[in-house]
């Protein structure tokens, strides 16, 4: 799966009302339900100076899937949604933790 359809599948998640740990909860249930490897990442998430942590992202097909660094961040050129690893201006630095995916009611509690 490439960038433009990793988008189009997760992009509406981005209006739940959850930090970065729910959010990459309901896209690991996403990825995991469309059997698409990924790894969930803890750590630290810097941008000119400054840095976000702990912050969870998850990586999937050569891409950062983070949508709360341009919240935590406060700044428009930090990356938002699915992002190229190629493309990123920020810097991501952690460590693969496991989170299982959401038993169906829960996620959709959750995404809304």
């Amino acid at each position: 799966m490439n960038q433009p359809q990793l988008k189009n599948l997760l992009d509406d998640l981005d209006s739940a009302k959850a930090a970065s740990d729910g959010l990459s909860r309901l896209v690991v249930t996403r990825l995991a339900k469309q059997r698409i490897p990924y790894k969930v990442m803890l750590g630290t998430l810097e941008l000119n100076g400054k840095v976000v942590s702990p912050h969870f992202w998850v990586e999937a097909n050569d891409c950062v899937i983070d949508y709360r660094a341009r919240q935590h961040l406060d700044n428009a050129s930090a990356p938002h949604g699915v992002v190229p690893l190629e493309g990123l201006k920020a810097h991501y630095e952690g460590q693969e933790v496991v989170i299982d995916p959401l038993p169906d009611y829960l996620f959709n509690l959750l995404k809304h």
